[in-house]
């Protein structure tokens, strides 16, 4: 088998039918991935993988290339999809040597960090690790209090490309900043299931929502979070889906905080070898991307006069944190920082992407992923790395 990167010129097609193949409905899928998926999204042709058997594609290992929030930093993310070996090839170890191929090649292509939503047991391998809950809050419809203003609102029609990449993307992304998890807008351009999702449009802001059987899901939206909730009641209302579920939408956004306030019934369904699962690919080039924000909670906590020195070790990479006065650096060279003590060391192998992201409470993530802390850690890790609750948003899913 040889391990290339696709080109679009010679393998979009063939890569399309390899992807509706797998997932089924066949020509579901084959719209799917060339109207959205694959086609008008941000899919890195170079840095993805497939293994070509006697001229066919036999697997493939996808890459989307996302800018992920982590506080108010953005991170370069490879996000994986359309993990995919073709029927005659499955049961080989393909996939195994494919993914290698890929994951290992990550850094040299410019990536942060990786978020894949995996099978269980089969990730695990890679280094990818479960980094957070997927969480559903739902409302039911007839709870729901009608505001004592008129809610004007229309459907938007057709693909609507230059509103989903431009007008909303804008509006999420004003929404979404500094809520960790989330990524920078446009991803998709496209309305990827016209079929199931409709994009109705307000003053200030949109809900993206459908039926789903007697549930009406809101899929993404942004603007006032009151009147995103009586869109979706009305929607729910008309369509006679008596709840309402927000799939995926952070906690800590401006709709997510305010769900809180309303009666609702939360779910966090969590897989432990599968589900979300994330990498630190590149530790230097990671940190320095989020050191401002690591300097913006150290500056708002009591030890914001802190000077010292941190060394973070994490899947057999290692650096050190110089810490002044609320401000935070990755020391130039590791080698150089490494024959200096550091004043505590975050001992936390692949486990470190549970603390980068916030997933829940560090001292706990520390008990759960046997991450060890010595000297200042004990006291910087709490302040550096708080539970964020992170979330990615339904639409954004690859």
């Amino acid at each position: 088998m040889d391990l290339i990167a696709p080109t679009s010129a010679e393998h979009f097609d063939p890569l399309v039918d390899l992807f509706a193949r797998t997932f089924s409905p066949y020509w579901t899928q084959v719209g799917y991935a060339r109207e959205g998926y694959i086609g008008h999204s941000p899919y890195d042709w170079e840095a993805s993988r497939i293994g070509v058997v006697d001229g066919e594609i036999a697997t493939h290992f996808g890459v989307w290339d996302y800018r992920m929030r982590i506080g108010g930093s953005l991170v370069r993310l490879a996000a994986i999809g359309a993990v995919a070996t073709h029927e005659p090839h499955r049961k080989k170890g393909l996939m195994d040597r494919t993914a290698r191929d890929c994951v290992d090649a990550m850094s040299e292509a410019g990536y942060d960090m990786s978020l894949l939503f995996g099978i269980p047991g089969f990730y695990q391998r890679f280094g990818y690790v479960c980094a957070f809950s997927q969480i559903r809050t739902t409302l039911k419809t007839k709870e729901v209090k009608a505001l004592d203003r008129a809610v004007p609102y229309e459907a938007v029609e057709g693909p609507a490309d230059d509103l989903v990449s431009g007008e909303l993307a804008e509006l999420s992304n004003r929404d979404n900043e500094g809520v960790t998890g989330t990524f920078l807008r446009p991803t998709y351009r496209t309305n990827r299931m016209p079929e199931k999702f409709t994009v109705y449009r307000f003053a200030g802001g949109y809900v993206v929502g459908g039926a789903d059987g007697s549930t009406w899901q809101v899929a993404d939206c942004a603007g006032d979070p009151e009147t995103v909730v009586e869109v979706a009641r009305l929607r729910a209302t008309a369509e006679v889906c008596p709840e309402i579920d927000f799939v995926f939408l952070p906690p800590r956004s401006r709709l997510g905080e305010h769900l809180q306030t309303l009666t609702h019934r939360r779910i966090a369904n969590r897989h432990a070898e599968g589900g979300p699962m994330m990498k630190i690919v590149n530790l230097r080039r990671a940190f320095e991307k989020i050191a401002p924000e690591l300097g913006r909670r150290l500056g708002a906590s009591p030890l914001r006069s802190y000077r010292g020195r941190l060394a973070v070790e994490g899947d057999a990479q290692r650096i050190v944190l110089g810490i002044d006065d609320g401000r935070v650096e990755v020391a130039a060279d590791a080698g150089d920082g490494a024959r200096m003590r550091p004043d505590g060391t975050v001992a936390a192998g692949a486990g470190l992407a549970r603390l980068v992201i916030g997933d829940g409470d560090p001292m706990r993530v520390c008990r759960q992923s046997g991450i060890g802390l010595s000297g200042d850690a004990r006291d910087l890790l709490p302040v550096l790395f708080p539970d964020q609750e992170p979330s990615t948003i339904l639409w954004d899913r690859f």
